[in-house]
């Protein structure tokens, strides 16, 4: 406009006795470059699933495999390994935390070559007393979010 700063101007305003019409928009879709939710992140080397992780139904009762008694009352636990997966699970509020545990260390054998320990999201506390009922707890009385920590 060849204007200097601090030079005077004048502005005529004109009326004009139309509409407004937008113009017409114009679809274009996404076209950058961008990281999927989930995909692996460069540099860090990721190890697979073992198969026993899609097992979330299932749980230990002692030393042999049970399946979850549809019968009785049942909580959903959703389980933070260490190395960021998830790992849903069904108990039976009669069940122990010793039951979670078997759970976990047979849904990830990555994690026995490390102690670890099974604590809460939100009050911070680390439960390693084993022989404690789901049901009675009140962390887990409904069910919730646990994490598995290195010790």
């Amino acid at each position: 406009m060849n204007v200097r700063p601090d030079q005077r101007v004048d502005v005529k305003l004109q009326q004009h006795n139309e509409n407004y019409r937008p113009l017409p928009k114009i679809y274009r879709p996404f076209g950058g470059s961008g990281r999927r939710l989930g995909s692996p992140v460069p540099g860090v080397s990721t190890t697979p699933l073992p198969p026993a992780a899609s097992q979330a139904t299932t749980s230990t009762s002692g030393s042999s495999a049970a399946a979850v008694d549809e019968s009785q009352p049942t909580l959903n636990l959703r389980i933070q390994l260490p190395d960021g997966t998830r790992l849903p699970a069904r108990f039976n509020t009669s069940q122990t935390v010793g039951d979670v545990y078997d759970f976990i260390s047979r849904a990830s054998p990555g994690n026995s070559g490390r102690p670890w320990v099974l604590s809460t999201t939100f009050p911070n506390k680390d439960h390693t007393e084993k022989d404690l009922v789901l049901g009675e707890m009140a962390e887990f009385k409904r069910g919730g979010t646990a994490v598995v920590k290195w010790a």
